[in-house]
């Protein structure tokens, strides 16, 4: 074989993986949530949800505080603190799914859906 044709093979095969590898669960692209037999898929994606819900409320809060129309200062420290909360809560959640702990990771969740609907509501207020 000529070693262009061989290039071409192997490059048509890191192809083919990378194609299969994009078909794969979005759930289980969280590095920190590895699939397992054990695990739930049910668990696994409301954690992934979850991740989408928290950033989506940085971005809505990002969009407010860099277009500066955050009502007050006390509001902006009032959202950061409820966004990095949530971060933490997220390492508490995927703990939660790997052992498979139902109550415990809907009462995480919840305190989650509570805190970014809070900083969402709190960066869309506008200055009065």
């Amino acid at each position: 074989m000529h070693t262009l044709t061989i290039y071409r093979l192997a490059v048509g095969v890191v192809c083919l993986g990378a194609g299969l590898f994009c078909l794969a669960p979005s759930a289980f692209a969280d590095p920190v949530l590895k699939p397992d037999k054990t695990l739930h898929f049910e668990a696994i994606q409301k954690v992934h949800d979850a991740q989408h819900e928290v950033d989506h409320a940085w971005e809505v809060f990002h969009k407010a505080a860099l277009g500066g129309t955050l009502s007050s200062p006390a509001i902006q420290t009032d959202v950061e603190q409820a966004l990095h909360e949530s971060r933490g809560l997220l390492v508490k959640a995927r703990e939660a799914a790997n052992v498979d702990d139902q109550s415990a990771l809907e009462s995480i969740l919840n305190r989650i859906h509570k805190l970014t609907a809070r900083a969402i509501t709190a960066s869309q207020e506008q200055k009065k």
